[in-house]
Parts: C-alpha cells; structure tokens; sequence
C-alpha cells in the first residue's frame, strides 16, 4: 500500500507543473534567466546553440521529424516545455526573460528529396577550374602556412580534404558579421592573425583555395533556402565542393562546421547529401575531425539545401579578369519545378545568374586546362 501510495505521490509531483503553467496570450510560459537554451530531440541534444529573443517575433525553431512524429524537449536555465511535434505542424510557447516574453515556434520540419533533370548526358556550360600549375598566388598560400605538413601522411584524396577543411575550421571562430578587407584567401588569413573572425563566406574561400593550391580542384557553393526572396535575414549559406580525383565525383565540406557527409562509405556532393537526408538519415554519416554532431549539423543545414550556385570562373588569384557567359559570373541549380528566384532577402537582386536544373551541367568532372568558359549550343 505503502509503495502505491510513492508512486501515486510522485506522478501527481510530475505532474503539478503541466496542471500550474503560466499562460500568456493563451499561450505557455516558461521562465529564463540566461539568455541561451538547449533542446533535445529524441536522444539527440543541441546545447548552447539557442539565443532567446523578445525582439524576433516568432522565433522558429526548425524541428527534423524523419519518421511520423519526433519528441523535443526545450530547455532553459530555470525551466523545461514538451511537444510531440508532427511535420509541417507549429507549437508557439513563450519563453520570458528578463520581464520580455519572446514568442518562440517550434515548426516540424519534414524531409523531401528534391527533383533535378537527370537525362541530359551533355553539359550546356563549361566551367575553369585551378591545378595550380605554378600559380605564384597558390603557391605563396601553401608555403606560407605548411599546408604540404597539414596533408602529411594522407593515403588518399578523402582524408587530404577532411584534414584541410578541419585546418581551416580551426584558424578562427565564425562571426557572422564580420567581412574582410578582401574576398581573397591570403588576405583573410592574414586579418585571422591580427584577430578578425568571419562567416561562412570566409571559411569556404579558404578551404577551397588551400585545396586548389594542393592540385585539387575545389569551388566555393553557395547554398540558398526555398524562402529566399522572402525571408529577411539567413537565407544563405556558403560553403564548397572539391573535386576527388580518387573518386572522380565533387564531395562537400563546410569549414564553418567541419564536415564532410558520407553515405556507405562514399562523400557526397551537395544534392545527394540532400537526398540523403530525406531517404537515408540513418544510414548518413558526418565525418569531422572535431566531432560536429550529426543531428545538428543536418538540422542547420538542411533549410538551406534547396537552391545551389557556383561561379563559372574559378579560378585563384587578386588581379584575375573573371570570365563570364552572357555577363552571368555564375550558375544556379534549381529543382525541377521550383520557382526561379531573382531576389536575396527580398531586395537584394541576383543579376548574376543563370539557371539550370541540369545534374550534369552543376556536377561535370573538372576541365583543368585554362581557357574561358563558354556557353555550349
């Protein structure tokens, strides 16, 4: 009798918060004191990466929902709330700091892999890439910073790229706000000394030119979410794709984050890591050599993985006339089906490109020799 009565006592203590939680405007309350918060999906957490703001009305959290429903738990320093989240379902609560009410939404987010055209067998464009044969750019960037000792021992293409973009990732901690004097790898290293931190922009021209100085054909990718022409702020992202000889395929890394994704045992490119994130979560791996966690990395990235563009011109230098095709410097790759977007963060336009939902024109195997890239009829 004794025993029932604990347990009857203890899940009617559990239960006092549920029955006593403050609401306002009809919705939940939970109380913060620090301005950071962690959640938890099913077993996964996500710590620290949070930031509680009254001024961001709502402020979305995205919540990855693989099967047909996913349990999250928020928590602040004082407090906790629970939802069964459902995708494309909404689950707005507040979170008061400091006397402010920050209207906070957690939105269930699905997975769907995008559709691209994958009869075409001929690229319609033609791309310049960098083998740095004697390029002096390059090759002041690799003697002055030892990248030949970076890749010492590496038996294979994979692990020379997953030790350069993880020698980058360590050079200095994002910023999002900060830009350099010069979009140029040499110049935003040598503001990394005096103290500079930078954005995603910065670390993916690093990696890619270390890489290019090293033989390998690399380009930076920027990455764009489905709502770029109507969100206001972080519709982009940027990072890169190298091209593996070893492999004779384009693999992503993002130095921001320090990953490369591998299914099976084989890296991918930025759409088939897109794919398998809707088809093959379980079996997708992220490679880091810090450790970034799986499930934080994918649901970061995962928005941003919809529209996707590279420069005609990649090559590596200051003084570099940039070849273009119809004044365009670059191409963007968009799902079948998906509306062609003219706009970033709804005023800034994207004059600069052409488009295609072409495989074969986004992933050609590099033409390393230098001559101008040219539209094909």
């Amino acid at each position: 009798m004794k025993k029932s009565f604990n347990i009857l006592f203890v899940l009617f203590a559990l239960a006092m918060p549920v029955l006593g939680q403050q609401k306002y405007k009809g919705l939940p309350v939970i109380e913060a004191n620090a301005a950071t918060a962690d959640y938890r999906v099913g077993k996964d957490w996500t710590k620290g990466n949070w930031n509680i703001m009254p001024e961001i009305a709502p402020d979305v959290l995205k919540v990855p929902v693989h099967g047909k429903r996913a349990n999250i738990t928020f928590f602040t320093d004082r407090d906790s709330i629970s939802f069964t989240v459902k995708a494309g379902k909404s689950y707005p609560f507040y979170v008061r700091l400091n006397n402010q009410y920050a209207l906070t939404e957690l939105q269930g987010m699905g997975f769907d892999a995008l559709k691209f055209n994958e009869k075409n067998e001929v690229p319609a464009y033609t791309f310049l890439y960098e083998q740095n044969n004697g390029n002096s750019y390059l090759n002041t960037l690799r003697e002055q910073y030892n990248l030949d000792e970076v890749i010492a021992g590496a038996t294979n293409d994979t692990e020379k790229a997953l030790r350069m973009v993880n020698w980058v990732h360590k050079q200095w901690k994002h910023n999002g706000m900060n830009e350099p004097t010069r979009n140029d790898a040499l110049t935003i290293l040598a503001e990394v000394k005096e103290g500079k931190q930078f954005r995603c922009v910065e670390y993916g021209i690093v990696t890619a030119a270390a890489l290019n100085s090293l033989g390998l054909a690399a380009r930076t990718l920027g990455l764009k979410t489905k709502e770029v022409e109507t969100t206001e702020f972080g519709a982009g992202h940027v990072l890169l794709e190298v091209y593996l000889p070893d492999l004779q395929k384009w693999v992503l890394l993002d130095g921001q984050f320090d990953v490369m994704p591998v299914l099976n045992n084989v890296p991918l490119n930025a759409v088939e890591f897109q794919q398998a994130i809707a088809n093959n979560y379980d079996a997708l791996e992220i490679r880091s050599l810090s450790g970034t966690s799986k499930a934080q990395y994918i649901n970061f990235v995962y928005p941003y993985l919809y529209y996707f563009d590279v420069k005609f011109d990649n090559r590596e230098g200051i003084a570099l006339k940039r070849e273009t095709i119809d004044s365009k410097k670059s191409l963007m790759l968009v799902p079948v089906g998906a509306k062609i977007p003219t706009v970033f963060q709804r005023d800034k336009p994207m004059d600069y490109l052409k488009y295609t939902n072409s495989l074969v024109d986004f992933y050609q195997a590099p033409l390393l020799e230098t001559k101008p890239a040219t539209a094909q009829k």
